[in-house]
C-alpha cells in the first residue's frame, strides 16, 4: 500500500530512510529544507504488515512562464535496488503526484553502482533516457564518480595504517605545528565563506553565499558539523560534513586558505571528519565527487583525487542521470531554451 508522507507519519517515513542502507540525507525532509526554493513530496511502501518496504521522494521547482514543474529524485529511491517490483510502484505513485504539480519531467540519478547492470536495463525499460552518455567529469546534477572507503570496523590505529605513510605524518604534525580543530557553530561561517570564496577562485568554481551554509547547519541540526582549523589564532581552513545514521559521512564542502598551507590543515581537517564517522559507526566514508579520469595527470581534477587518494579507498561510478519524459513538447521548449540562456550567458 501506498502512502504519502505528511506531518502524521512523517517521523516513521524519517526512521525508515535513516537505518535503510540505501538511505541518504538527500532523501530526508531536513535536506528538503535546505533547499527551500523547491517543494518536497514524498511517498512509502507499506507491505501487509505494516512495515515500509521503500520509500521515494522528489524535489519539485515549477519554471517560470511555462506554467509545468521538474520533478527530480535525488540519488534514487530507498528500497532493495534489485526490487523492480518496489521502485515500479513508488514511480507510479510519483506520477500520480507530478499531474498536481503538471511535472513534465522526472529526473532520477541513483546511487547504484554502475555495475547493477539490471537496474540500467530497468530504467531504460521504463522509459527513462540516459543524459550525458559517458560523463567523465561533472556534467551531472550529482557526481557520478564518488571516492570513498570502508570504515569495515577498524580502529583509529588500523584505519590510519591504510592511509599513505605521509599522510599519516601530516596528521600527526599538523596539531604540532600549531593546527588546532574546532567544531565551529554558524559564528564561524564568515571565515569559512571568506575561504571558500578563496578556495573558489584558485581552483576555478563558483561557490555558496553564507545564507546556504546556515541552512545547513539550522536544517540538519546534529547531522552536520562546521568544522575549522586554526593556526596561530587565525582561521586557515574549514570543512562541512553531514552524516547519515550508520550508513555514511560525507565530507560534503570544504575550504583552505593560500597562506600555511604547510602547516597540513586539510589533512587534519579530514582525519576530524573520519573521527567523527568512527564515533557515529558509519560504514563509509564518502569524500564526494571526482573526475572518472582523475589519475590522468593531465586532468585538472588529477590534484583532487590524488589528494583523497592518500587516505586509500577507492573509486565508485554510478549508473548516472536519468530524464522521464512525461511531456515531451514541454521537455524540448525547456531545453531548448536552457541552451539558448547558456550562449546569452557566455
Amino acid at each position: 500500500m501506498i502512502e504519502r508522507v505528511n506531518e502524521k507519519n512523517l517521523a516513521e517515513y524519517e526512521a525508515f530512510i535513516k537505518r535503510h542502507p540505501k538511505g541518504l540525507f538527500q532523501h530526508s525532509s531536513k535536506w528538503a529544507k535546505v533547499k527551500s526554493a523547491w517543494k518536497w513530496e514524498a511517498v512509502m511502501l507499506k507491505g501487509d504488515d505494516g512495515e515500509i518496504i521503500g520509500t521515494a521522494d522528489v524535489l519539485i521547482r515549477s519554471i517560470p512562464v511555462i506554467g509545468y514543474s521538474l520533478m527530480y529524485a535525488c540519488r534514487g529511491f530507498v528500497c532493495d535496488e534489485n526490487d523492480f517490483d518496489t521502485f515500479d510502484k513508488l514511480f507510479n505513485a510519483l506520477l500520480e503526484i507530478g499531474k498536481e504539480y503538471k511535472a513534465y519531467c522526472l529526473k532520477i540519478d541513483p546511487e547504484i553502482v554502475i555495475q547493477n547492470t539490471a537496474y540500467t536495463k530497468h530504467l531504460i525499460d521504463k522509459g527513462f533516457v540516459e543524459l550525458n552518455h559517458g560523463c567523465m567529469d561533472f556534467e551531472n546534477v550529482q557526481p557520478r564518480f564518488v571516492y570513498c572507503f570502508d570504515y569495515n570496523n577498524m580502529t583509529e590505529d588500523e584505519l590510519m595504517l591504510t592511509f599513505k605513510p605521509d599522510y599519516r605524518n601530516r596528521i600527526r604534525k599538523a596539531p604540532k605545528k600549531g593546527v588546532e580543530v574546532k567544531i565551529c557553530g554558524k559564528e564561524a561561517l564568515d571565515d569559512f565563506v571568506r575561504i571558500m570564496a578563496e578556495t573558489g577562485e584558485r581552483d576555478g568554481f563558483s561557490t555558496r553565499p553564507k545564507e546556504y551554509f546556515e541552512q545547513i547547519l539550522d536544517c540538519m541540526t546534529d547531522d552536520a558539523r562546521l568544522y575549522m582549523a586554526y593556526y596561530q589564532g587565525q582561521a586557515i581552513a574549514g570543512t562541512l560534513a553531514i552524516k547519515w545514521g550508520e550508513n555514511v559521512m560525507k565530507y560534503q564542502y570544504g575550504a583552505s586558505s593560500n597562506a600555511h598551507r604547510n602547516v597540513y590543515p586539510n589533512y587534519a581537517l579530514q582525519w576530524a571528519m573520519i573521527k567523527w564517522g568512527m564515533e557515529c559507526n558509519c560504514k563509509v566514508y564518502d569524500f564526494g565527487g571526482i573526475s572518472g579520469d582523475c589519475q590522468n595527470p593531465d586532468n585538472p581534477h588529477y590534484g583532487l583525487w590524488r589528494f583523497k587518494h592518500g587516505f586509500g579507498g577507492y573509486m565508485k561510478e554510478f549508473v548516472g542521470e536519468f530524464d522521464y519524459v512525461i511531456n515531451k513538447p514541454i521537455y524540448k521548449l525547456y531545453n531548448i531554451a536552457t541552451k539558448v540562456l547558456e550562449k546569452v550567458r557566455k
